[in-house]
């Protein structure tokens, strides 16, 4: 039998999202269970789910006497939900999780521990850390200006603890930015420049992300690129700004022999060209707000307009041929919403 491991739920009292994934829903919870959890006062928020996933919460709750649950009357959208969770508690700390991350709690000690001492602002789980801050404090703005992947590290919901009046100070602004990209950031990248926030990196990697081939919150790459342009509105620091831009292509590009950023961009556009999916309103956006990369962005969009669609679609073709890629027909779902 696993032993059941103490937690203060006044220092943290976890929401874990989710909607129409009950496969997903039940792994998870397993694993707290498993990990000995069941002293967390853990509540799943369900965004107006139609399958079986109020049954699974009332099936572990059983066995998890703090497990609560709370169904929204509404589907208010992912975004929607997600700043939605902020509110439904009120410990010390933030803490939202997916329903679909893959989770190592047997590092969870050390999260206790730092939690136990409350000297973090932001706490973060391990993912796209870089090694070199694991097992630290840092302050929030040295990582911003030299961790290459530091705001999107802190974009993973379930990889990120903040403090709940830093993660509710600016709610307002992240209900604005709701359609674009990561709403959860916009307090965050507020608050860095309005204080001093100190972020504590675990050693150990407590979740890894685990994308799956189910519907996302946008349609294509770029949708989602727009809206990462526009968030960095949020940086009053130019330089800031430019790299929190830089850092969704270095990400997507970062497994792979070319890093180029505007030749992935090209890649990315041109892809949706050859099977006739618009794409120009994003890359016009993304000129508007693209600080230091507009340049790049031009010659995005110059390739866009003047590539003739039967001409992407055969490059297209010779390029999965060329790698061995199986043939994949891009459609518009927006399920997940």
């Amino acid at each position: 039998m696993t032993t059941s491991i103490e937690w203060n739920n006044n220092v943290l009292a976890p929401v874990l999202i989710t909607y129409n994934r009950e496969k997903c829903l039940k792994s998870t919870l397993q694993k707290f269970i498993s990990a000995g959890l069941v002293g967390i006062e853990l509540c799943v928020l369900d965004n107006a789910s139609t399958d079986n996933t109020s049954s699974v919460v009332a099936d572990f709750q059983k066995i998890w006497p703090a497990l609560k649950y709370h169904k929204n009357k509404y589907n208010i959208g992912g975004n929607g939900n997600i700043l939605r969770a902020i509110e439904i508690t009120d410990s010390e700390y933030c803490w939202i999780i997916g329903d679909d991350d893959d989770w190592h709690l047997q590092f969870i000690n050390e999260l206790i521990e730092v939690l136990s001492s409350q000297d973090a602002d932001i706490i973060r789980l391990g993912w796209l850390v870089d090694d070199l801050n694991k097992g630290k404090y840092v302050p929030a703005m040295d990582l911003a200006r030299t961790e290459p992947l530091f705001f999107a590290s802190i974009s993973m919901i379930s990889a990120t603890i903040i403090r709940r009046n830093i993660a509710a100070a600016h709610l307002p602004s992240a209900y604005m930015n709701i359609g674009d990209a990561y709403p959860q950031l916009v307090s965050t990248m507020l608050s860095m420049q309005d204080q001093p926030l100190m972020v504590y990196s675990t050693r150990n990697d407590l979740m890894t992300h685990t994308p799956n081939t189910a519907p996302g919150y946008y349609f294509g790459d770029l949708e989602w690129y727009a809206g990462w342009f526009r968030t960095s509105r949020f940086l009053q620091d130019k330089k800031l700004r430019i790299k929190f831009i830089g850092e969704i292509t270095q990400y997507m590009t970062r497994d792979r022999s070319n890093k180029n950023g505007c030749l992935w961009l090209v890649k990315v556009a041109l892809n949706y060209k050859a099977q006739g999916i618009n794409q120009f309103n994003y890359l016009l956006s993304m000129m508007a707000y693209g600080d230091g990369w507009r340049g790049r962005i031009f010659l995005v969009l110059l390739a866009y307009c003047l590539m003739p669609g039967y001409l992407a679609g055969g490059l297209r073709r010779f390029y999965r041929k060329l790698y061995k890629l199986p043939e994949r027909t891009l459609t518009v779902d927006r399920s997940r919403l």
